[in-house]
């Protein structure tokens, strides 16, 4: 899942007083390596644009660390772990069946003369077509 779109998810579950709360704390020093945000930024920025003026203002990693320290000192403690995790983690578990892994680069595989190659396990699926070339 892209960063907005986890930032923006982790802030749908907040009401409207806890998202005024994380806007007021936005415009205070959090972490050191984050300046505020002013607040005529933010008085009446909408989830997505606070969500757009954050990564704007701190970039992705710094917009999520500041989130989570921002939703410990509201209270939410367990959404600001999820948000944590999920980002260490790259991506959410898909809901869609049906996605499929980007098919992966083809291997070359060289050897001299008189030498032996062992082959690759082949993990995953095992039908479809297979192209091998064996140059001498």
């Amino acid at each position: 899942m892209l960063v907005p779109e986890l930032l923006i998810e982790t802030l749908e579950d907040l009401i409207d007083d806890d998202f005024k709360k994380l806007k007021w704390y936005l415009t205070l020093q959090i972490l050191d390596s984050c300046n505020p945000i002013r607040r005529s930024h933010l008085d009446t920025a909408s989830r997505t644009e606070t969500v757009s003026k954050m990564i704007e203002s701190y970039g992705e990693e710094s917009a999520v660390n500041i989130t989570a320290e921002i939703l410990k000192k509201i209270g939410y403690n367990n959404t600001a772990e999820r948000l944590k995790k999920m980002h260490a983690g790259g991506k959410t578990p898909s809901t869609s069946s049906s996605a499929v892994a980007p098919p992966a680069a083809p291997a070359t595989m060289m050897a001299q003369q008189g030498s032996v190659i062992i082959a690759p396990t082949v993990t995953g699926g095992t039908s479809g077509t297979w192209n091998i070339t064996i140059n001498k």
